[in-house]
């Protein structure tokens, strides 16, 4: 190898090592300045102090009504139900296997037809990861679509179930006029609620068993609700208001933090777009200059990294970009 381009190697691999250095220690004080953050939020709220004879009796108090109430955080689904979840969430008919095997035929019929037509096992690789990509964002799309569907509806069903309580009908028919009055999602939820309680199984069961297949929040915090009110009785009606009330809160605070967090997103895109066009871009209007990205073992490899790079900072960005609460 001539020494001028081992000499353009090492000074290439060594500023990629410098800029990949610069942006984890950027990472790692963001990072630090989070967990500072958090930390001080907490001592605010007064959710880290000693742990008290009144805290572990809390605790336990907490922990008991989260056996009670069956509340998903302590079951752990399997994987198979985990893409149940997905499906549900996305509102497919078919079956998660279904999908996953056409994506994954996809994704494969699409890498021999670039490797046989000759475009070379790096192109057929990077078209099969841009097919998965692609397809996990319309999934996530379809999900947000779904998901502001679905708060719509449950507090159209609230609503329904409160009024319906109060005219005397009993907890299960007010169930089944949500089910009848409202089309998917929530319609077939509480068709299976309705007809689960019908085959015999306990109401509450059935509702939990209902929320721990959703991604809902705000559906299993009406399960729960609900199924703590059968238990220590109380007046639904005015529980299917309340619920209605901090549904539509926390509706206003999730429109808050899209457009607070609109100017990351926009960020976020014009970041990914612009390597992706300028690659592009050099490769039409420069091809001699571009031709060693595809030539050598070294330009496929920079390509690699330049995919890999541009997927972490997208993620990294999504991450910055969510707000639990």
């Amino acid at each position: 190898m001539d020494s001028e381009k081992l000499i353009n190697i090492i000074a290439m691999v060594a500023i990629f090592g410098l800029v990949f250095s610069v942006w984890c220690i950027c990472i790692f004080f963001w990072f630090g300045q989070y967990l500072s953050r958090l930390q001080s939020v907490q001592k605010r709220l007064g959710i880290v102090k000693k742990d008290t004879d009144e805290s572990k009796t809390l605790r336990l108090w907490r922990e008991r009504q989260i056996e009670i109430t069956g509340d998903s955080v302590l079951v752990k689904l399997t994987l198979g139900e985990r893409l149940e979840r997905l499906r549900e969430a996305a509102g497919w008919h078919a079956p998660a296997q279904m999908v996953i095997l056409g994506v994954a035929g996809t994704a494969i019929l699409s890498f021999v037809v670039t490797y046989l037509l000759g475009g070379g096992t790096m192109l057929g690789f990077g078209i099969s990861i841009t097919i998965v990509i692609v397809f996990w964002s319309y999934m996530g799309k379809c999900i947000s679509k779904r998901v502001v569907l679905f708060e719509r509806q449950l507090l159209d069903g609230l609503g329904i179930a409160a009024r319906a309580l109060r005219a005397g009908h009993p907890l299960l028919g007010a169930f089944q006029l949500i089910s009848e009055e409202i089309d998917e999602p929530i319609g077939d939820i509480f068709y299976r609620i309705c007809h689960e309680q019908i085959l015999g199984l306990d109401l509450a069961e059935s509702i939990l068993k209902v929320a721990r297949t959703t991604y809902n929040s705000e559906l299993k915090l009406f399960a729960t609700a609900v199924a703590i009110q059968l238990r220590s009785g109380g007046n639904l009606a005015d529980l299917m208001d309340s619920l209605a009330n901090v549904i539509r809160a926390r509706m206003r605070l999730n429109r808050r933090i899209r457009v607070l967090t609109s100017a990351t997103q926009l960020s976020k895109r014009i970041l990914i777009a612009l390597p992706i066009i300028l690659f592009f871009w050099l490769s039409i209007s420069s091809p001699d200059y571009m031709e060693l990205f595809y030539t050598t073992t070294v330009g496929k490899f920079m390509i690699m990294v330049m995919v890999v790079m541009i997927l972490l900072g997208a993620w990294v960005m999504n991450r910055m970009a969510v707000l639990r609460f």
